[in-house]
């Protein structure tokens, strides 16, 4: 009976320091963590391949890589000559000693070793990312991408996973699949810039391919190939013809407003047109212009500001700002938001109608609805009233 009880105070007090040792290791105190590690070895821990694998990890951070390889070797060879079911931290144990193998460039070792971890565990996601990652710069597109899905398929989370497989989904032409894998990167971590920067790239690719195609037709009818980049408050449209072929720089301007200024693109207010001739890299025009200019000002619809005032008074107040908004942009050379708050006045003088509509059709559908039933309230409202005004004989009497 002592030796039971101490056994169980022997455990527990194991268990106390391997806990006291994951606190060293959450405050980076890996030399205390090391020490609590070895010490709840050596009081029999209940799961020492555990406390091996803790203690091989800190041993990494104190720079001791030889001492971390002792004790994952020390796993490995407890776990596989173990008679029962080969434990979690031997997966850890083959996962850890892959990225030393690979930090001391045999690539060969570590792809075994992280084989060897997804063959004992293969829901681990660390294993199948890390093998990727190798995958890609050897060239195995396919086998990369189906260790990227497996590590997304672990753990949903893994942000880093979903970058690489936007990459190589991008390299593989897979577009969209891509933009997606980038957008789950940036929603699991927000500081993955690369993600953001890949996927505001491919954004930016498609806005321009989009103007490209509006302005290709009218500007093929001239003898001319065109590209549109957007840059910041500008667009700079690059257009190019062959030797031999006429162009009026001075009418091309207008044709390029014609096809744009319906678009009503938010944030630009000038286009940069560049022109070139055959091979020659040189441009032989180079001119800023007003993407709005002769563009009349919108009408600032005071009398639906009025409206609004008359139907509905709190839709007033930003109806009167938005309508004093219009001309005050416009001078400004601000095309686009003069028109906004002209828009935004109607809309607001539409709401108000509708809502005055509907509190005005309310209390005529109740009483549609009441007048409908047996008992309407609006009549019996109307016989009681009818009988208290009556004689107080006359009631008595009936």
């Amino acid at each position: 009976m002592t030796l039971s009880l101490r056994a169980v105070y022997q455990q527990q007090s194991a268990k106390l320091v391997y806990r006291r040792g994951l606190t060293y290791e959450q405050q980076q105190s890996y030399s205390e963590a090391v020490r609590a590690f070895s010490l709840a070895i050596e009081k029999g821990y209940a799961y020492p391949a555990e406390a091996l694998v803790k203690r091989g990890v800190n041993r990494i951070q104190l720079k001791d890589i030889e001492g971390a390889i002792a004790d994952f070797e020390a796993v490995i060879e407890t776990e596989q000559s173990a008679d029962q079911a080969p434990s979690f931290s031997l997966a850890q144990a083959y996962h850890n000693r892959a990225l030393l193998r690979q930090q001391a460039s045999n690539e060969a070792g570590a792809l075994a070793d992280w084989s060897a971890a997804i063959a004992h565990h293969p829901t681990y996601p660390q294993p199948h990312y890390h093998r990727a990652l190798v995958l890609l710069s050897q060239g195995h597109h396919a086998g990369a991408l189906a260790d990227l899905d497996a590590a997304i398929a672990a753990d949903l989370t893994l942000a880093v996973a979903y970058l690489q497989r936007g990459n190589l989904r991008y390299q593989l032409g897979d577009i969209p699949g891509a933009a997606a894998d980038w957008e789950y990167a940036i929603c699991n971590d927000f500081t993955l810039d690369s993600a953001r920067q890949q996927l505001e790239n491919i954004q930016q690719a498609a806005y321009d391919a989009q103007l490209t195609q509006v302005l290709a037709g009218p500007l093929a009818e001239k003898g001319l190939s065109v590209k549109v980049q957007h840059k910041g408050y500008r667009l700079d449209i690059h257009v190019h013809r062959e030797v031999g072929t006429g162009v009026s720089y001075y009418t091309l301007p207008d044709l390029i407003r014609k096809h744009l200024v319906p678009l009503h693109l938010a944030e630009i207010s000038h286009f940069q047109l560049i022109g070139r001739a055959g091979e020659v890299n040189r441009p032989d025009w180079n001119q800023s212009y007003d993407l709005y200019k002769g563009q009349p000002c919108p009408p600032s619809n005071w009398q639906a500001a009025i409206s609004t005032a008359v139907m509905f008074p709190p839709f007033a107040i930003p109806a009167f700002v938005q309508a004093a908004q219009v001309k005050r942009s416009f001078e400004k050379g601000k095309y686009i938001e003069a028109l906004r708050a002209s828009k935004a006045v109607k809309g607001l003088c539409v709401a108000s109608s509708v809502t005055l509509g509907v509190f005005t059709l309310l209390p005529l559908g109740y009483a549609a609805y009441d007048s409908m039933k047996e008992n309407p309230t609006f009549k019996l409202a109307e016989k009681t009233e009818q009988v208290t005004n009556r004689p107080y004989q006359e009631i008595f009497r009936n």
